[in-house]
């Protein structure tokens, strides 16, 4: 296939210019993602903005009479109110993340759907583009995990490869956020069969490895949680997929046995899981600290908490104070913490929507046993992918982190446009 045929039927001639260039932003978000956190954000917020000017010009209000659009506006506006009657409303509304802005993601959300319309071959093209950017990703982290150093002279930490992200250690959530993305879009594209089955398990097989390598126990936990939901929801990877995870649990194995650097740190995470209030929670009692001090805000001001950000203005004024960081690693402790139970009530209501999905697609997997009645593969990868990005009791970024806000909320408009499909259908 040629350079001009893939413009041409990925940019035809019929749409207008503005409309080929978004969706060209749009493509360019999975490269973007490993350059850090501002190029992304740019062109979600770009994309955004696009998708509100056309909703007035071309009057495409149907896009927002959807319960996803309702409650997200609530909360969004409920953050904005609890803000501006906060104790620093500057600081906590504008500075650091910008909570005041958290409505972008929705516009981008109804943007990306809107592109993914109106372009049926966009999703083909993206799909191609992220796992590129998942294999280079993974390969550069090999190359780093073997020589020392990547292909651009980065060289890994003490205890993490974070290859491309050099100082940031995030490369294994990005492949825990992205990899299940990049797994829905490759069964929806191709056509199952068992050979192209062995390929999908192929490339869960290397990504679980690899994860293991970056030594991220948060994002293995994640990718595990994905291999966990594929096994007793999916309709046609159940064998394949156990076989392939126990593929995965060797090759983790010889790892751990001739690596003494992974030996450390497992051992050390053992020693940390089991010395927590509660035994062998997947965190650790600094974590604990954290979670202890976010709880003390919600219990000075139950139902509406201290504010957004609250915690990281907090602890920037007294870093000292015990428990303090930018963040206490956890979406529902901080939201408990700053937002009280009004704000956790979105998280918690999400989380419930998403698994009485998961609970009905089991019964039918398990019980009903007609396929038919079951959701699709590739909606069920996607869903899980929000499942876990909902999951409460594993660590995570700060729930206003724009660069990892813009990898979660990538899905969603794929996962609003399958189900606009299946409903369809």
């Amino acid at each position: 296939m040629t350079f001009n045929t893939i413009k041409s039927e990925l940019f035809p001639k019929n749409n207008s210019f503005h409309f080929n260039f978004i969706c060209f932003l749009f493509l360019l978000i999975p490269v973007t993602l490993i350059t850090g956190p501002a190029l992304p954000d740019i062109f979600l917020t770009i994309i955004g903005t696009y998708f509100l000017l056309i909703t007035f010009i071309k009057k495409k209000f149907h896009y927002y009479q959807n319960n996803f659009t309702y409650l997200f506006s609530l909360f969004c506006l409920y953050i904005i109110i609890r803000g501006i009657f906060s104790e620093d409303p500057y600081s906590q509304l504008i500075d650091y993340n910008a909570p005041l802005f958290y409505f972008r993601y929705l516009f981008f959300v109804l943007g990306a759907w809107y592109l993914l319309d109106n372009n049926k071959i966009l999703i083909k093209y993206f799909f191609y583009i992220l796992f590129g950017v998942i294999i280079f990703t993974i390969f550069d982290g090999f190359i780093q995990w073997i020589f020392g150093k990547n292909l651009f002279g980065f060289t890994p930490t003490a205890d993490r490869i974070p290859g491309i992200f050099n100082d940031e250690e995030i490369l294994g959530k990005f492949l825990a956020f992205v990899v299940p993305l990049a797994f829905g879009l490759m069964i929806y594209l191709k056509k199952i069969t068992k050979k192209r089955i062995i390929l999908f398990m192929f490339f869960l097989i290397i990504c679980e490895v690899f994860i293991f390598i970056t030594h991220d126990r948060a994002a293995l936990l994640r990718i595990v949680q994905f291999t966990i939901l594929l096994i007793f929801l999916s309709n046609h990877f159940k064998l394949f997929r156990i076989i392939s995870f126990c593929v995965s649990i060797l090759l983790i194995s010889i790892i751990i046995y001739s690596s003494p650097k992974s030996q450390l740190r497992y051992s050390n995470t053992i020693t940390e899981v089991s010395s927590t209030k509660i035994p062998y929670m997947p965190w650790t009692p600094v974590h604990e600290k954290h979670f202890g001090l976010a709880y003390s805000f919600f219990e000075e001001n139950p139902f509406f908490g201290k504010g957004p950000q609250y915690f990281k203005v907090l602890c920037i004024e007294n870093p000292k104070l015990d428990g303090c960081i930018a963040h206490p690693h956890n979406f529902y402790f901080q939201t408990l913490g700053e937002l009280g139970l009004i704000g956790i009530s979105f998280l918690i209501l999400g989380f419930c929507y998403i698994l009485i999905i998961l609970l009905k697609q089991f019964h039918h997997v398990w019980f009903k046993k007609n396929l038919r009645t079951n959701l699709p593969d590739h909606l069920i990868a996607l869903y899980s992918l929000v499942f876990i990005f909902l999951w409460p009791v594993i660590p995570n970024v700060s729930f206003y982190n724009n660069h990892f806000n813009v990898m979660m909320y990538l899905t969603i408009p794929f996962l609003i446009y399958f189900h606009s499909l299946q409903k369809n259908s």
